[in-house]
């Protein structure tokens, strides 16, 4: 008999415990589901137009739910995020019709909402509205040297560093002081020519063909040497 109490209490005593845990987990789950891309490791879409929407990083996303016929909000709307399993999650049960997340990582982010109206009453599960998120964008610039002569044959290859480095179709415009190059649309930019002496600022910006809303930019100093005058020899 004291052997039995000593178990129920034990029994007693580890019933909160796991009640908690399940808690907790449930919580976790709850969390990984509300963040991060439902789909990290496909290839970013080919066009803007294989998605909803292409935002930049950053970005918050927004989606909005109908209104019923008469235009006025449902009782409730349920929110359902399609997680990296391919399976769909309630992220919410909201009576606002539009829902927001911040973006942690590029990727597919995928939902779908079901109304509910004031006589509990469901609609059927709307199509799947799947938005991409770019990864942030930068660039750096690359040259053999930064300062040549100042000799019409002498020149110097720029060369645009852009990440990500691949997988992005990625547009170019070099500029010099601030003014776009005309035709200067690779990633990399000769310079040639000069023969004035001086410092020259030479830029390029990127931006992504699938958004061209996010571009980033960096500068690169060119220095242009003098040539020594003509020399003359004079006898001692």
């Amino acid at each position: 008999m004291q052997n039995y109490f000593i178990m129920k209490k034990r029994f007693l005593t580890v019933i909160p415990t796991l009640v908690l845990l399940l808690l907790l987990v449930t919580t976790v789950a709850s969390a990984q589901v509300a963040s991060g891309p439902s789909d990290a490791t496909s290839p970013p879409p080919t066009s803007a137009a294989d998605v909803a929407k292409v935002l930049c990083a950053g970005t918050n996303i927004s989606l909005t739910a109908p209104q019923d016929p008469s235009g006025v909000d449902y009782t409730k709307y349920h929110w359902y995020k399609i997680d990296a399993s391919g399976n769909k999650q309630e992220v919410t049960a909201m009576t606002g019709r539009t829902y927001t997340e911040t973006p942690t990582t590029a990727g597919y982010y995928e939902y779908q909402v079901v109304t509910e109206n004031a006589n509990g009453c469901t609609s059927p599960i709307s199509d799947v509205f799947k938005e991409y998120v770019l990864p942030p964008l930068s660039v750096t610039i690359t040259t053999p040297t930064s300062s040549m002569c100042a000799e019409a044959a002498n020149s110097t290859l720029l060369t645009a560093n852009v990440t990500p480095s691949t997988g992005f179709t990625i547009n170019y415009q070099w500029n010099l002081g601030g003014v776009d190059i005309a035709g200067a649309n690779s990633n990399t930019y000769n310079v040639t020519g000069i023969t004035t002496a001086g410092t020259l600022t030479y830029g390029v910006t990127v931006t992504y063909a699938l958004n061209t809303s996010c571009p980033a930019s960096t500068t690169k100093d060119i220095v242009i040497s003098p040539l020594p005058t003509k020399p003359t020899i004079s006898a001692n």
